[in-house]
């Protein structure tokens, strides 16, 4: 009696089709991962930027002046702290830039700057429109 041999298991051609499948896969993957990481990135430094906006505001409103700051993040906790010496609610995440000037003869308005040092956005907030507007960070900026 003989037994017919079925054809078990996969081809050599199968094997290799499912494994460029899964890699594709893969690097679709890895590739979305670092566009949403940057993305989460530029939303945080954009975040920072409206609540030191915020504390610019609440200073102007006791002392009748805009102050300047830079502050970068440097991993541990770092705040924006007021020229009285005040530490506010703004923390600056590790790799976040913020940058607040103050404009004018009477420091009457101030303009802001933030961005994460591994993107490619940049956030710019003026206190005389209220806006908040974003730009490419050219390539000597990203550096």
């Amino acid at each position: 009696m003989k037994r017919a041999h079925s054809a078990a298991g996969f081809t050599v051609l199968e094997m290799v089709c499912a494994v460029l499948i899964v890699t594709a896969l893969a690097v679709i993957y890895f590739l979305m991962m670092d566009s949403y990481k940057d993305r989460r990135s530029s939303e945080v430094a954009a975040k920072v930027l409206m609540q030191s906006a915020r504390v610019e505001e609440e200073f102007f409103a006791k002392e009748h002046r805009y102050f300047d700051a830079e502050v970068a993040g440097s991993g541990g906790e770092t705040y924006l702290v007021t020229p009285t010496g005040e530490k506010s609610s703004v923390v600056v995440p590790s790799n976040v830039i913020l940058s607040l000037r103050a404009v004018g003869p009477d420091k009457t308005a101030f303009v802001g700057s933030s961005f994460y040092t591994g993107g490619k956005v940049l956030h710019r907030y003026d206190s005389r429109t209220g806006k908040m507007t974003t730009a490419s960070r050219t390539q000597d900026e990203t550096g």
